[in-house]
């Protein structure tokens, strides 16, 4: 019987994310994979080319995801009438530490393999979603007026994510990830207010 190619890369891809959070990159094997999936070790080079085809893919569907609920808090926080951009920057800032959680052993390996590689559609797909994240960030710097040129919009939301990912990175890249929350939490309170403090005197 034909396999049903999207559902059969969906299923390959649940599988993926899932090993990734139980051992990281190193627990992804093809063969682990299509026997989990059901199909032939070849039918999963077929789909995605090869690994870092498939961990390129689970990365892409990560960062839907964290943009899908970035979008949804802040749109709640809007509605509330908030527009205070540190409020709005933290509350991004929460949401990426909440996916750290939530995806422990996949959020290391997402900036790690997205780009690597030949262009192709798949690494276009994975830079526009990291793209949207950036846009984010952008989009209050631009409706809270500290930021008007369009370029060094860009700039600053790109030191800002990233900033925020370093932290991230070194605060909860150890086995004790609860016990890392709360300093993480407040070296990217500090980093915020001074950004935006710094923003301002600029205006």
């Amino acid at each position: 019987m034909a396999l049903d190619r999207n559902e059969t890369k969906e299923r390959v891809l649940g599988i993926a994310e899932r090993l990734l959070n139980e051992g990281g990159a190193a627990k992804l094997q093809a063969r682990t994979i299509a026997s989990e999936a059901g199909i032939a070790v070849g039918s999963i080079y077929n789909l995605f080319g090869d690994l870092t085809g498939i961990l390129r893919a689970v990365n892409t569907r990560l960062l839907e995801r964290l943009d899908t609920v970035g979008n949804q808090v802040l749109g709640d926080l809007e509605r509330q009438g908030v527009t205070d951009p540190v409020r709005l920057l933290l509350a991004l800032a929460g949401v990426y530490q909440r996916f750290v959680v939530e995806n422990p052993g996949s959020w290391q390996s997402l900036l790690a393999t997205g780009l690597a590689g030949e262009p192709s559609d798949e690494t276009r797909a994975y830079e526009e979603r990291l793209s949207s994240s950036f846009l984010l960030i952008a989009d209050i710097l631009e409706k809270s007026g500290l930021i008007t040129d369009p370029r060094l919009r860009g700039t600053a939301a790109h030191a800002l994510w990233s900033s925020v990912h370093g932290i991230v990175t070194v605060g909860y890249a150890t086995d004790a990830i609860e016990g890392r929350r709360g300093d993480v939490s407040e070296q990217i309170t500090l980093l915020v207010t001074t950004f935006v403090a710094g923003l301002r005197q600029r205006v």
